[in-house]
């Protein structure tokens, strides 16, 4: 299995709890701002949800760092390979968080909650050879990550 280079735009975000009656607004930069790794990375294949992957069980490692300036730096490390570090910009609103990924056209948006020190995202479509035949699929991509 290889994880595709345009999978890489990985980035997170936070929701902000809603309470007393206050609507969710956007969290802050710094807030979001930290480096974050993630405990489960779920790849499921766009047009057959029943083809699906999680990279972290097969040894995969993901770390997302989201500096408040609106920069990220993310290092994918595939088993027995060097780690592939990308860079480029996000910002969040309430519960979405937008990744554009330097010298790549389009972004990568993605549903977030956060709870405590767990940030949640999910929807982005990315490319991922989902059923190993060493041909990148359409894939829809599920984080869990934990701030380290």
């Amino acid at each position: 299995m290889r994880f595709a280079a345009r999978v890489v735009p990985m980035v997170i975000g936070l929701v902000a709890v809603c309470c007393g009656g206050k609507s969710p607004t956007a969290p802050s930069a710094t807030t979001l701002a930290g480096t974050w790794k993630a405990s489960r990375a779920e790849f499921v294949n766009a047009s057959n949800s029943s083809v699906r992957v999680e990279a972290v069980s097969q040894g995969y490692t993901i770390v997302l760092t989201l500096a408040a300036s609106g920069t990220f730096t993310q290092a994918v490390t595939e088993p027995g390979q060097a780690a592939r570090t990308t860079t480029g910009t996000w910002t969040a609103s309430k519960d979405v968080l937008t990744l554009k990924t330097t010298g790549q056209s389009g972004e990568t948006q993605f549903d977030m909650t956060l709870n405590g020190n767990t940030l949640t995202l999910n929807g982005g479509h990315v490319l991922f050879d989902v059923n190993n035949d060493d041909v990148d699929e359409e894939s829809i991509l599920n984080l869990i990550m934990a701030r380290q």
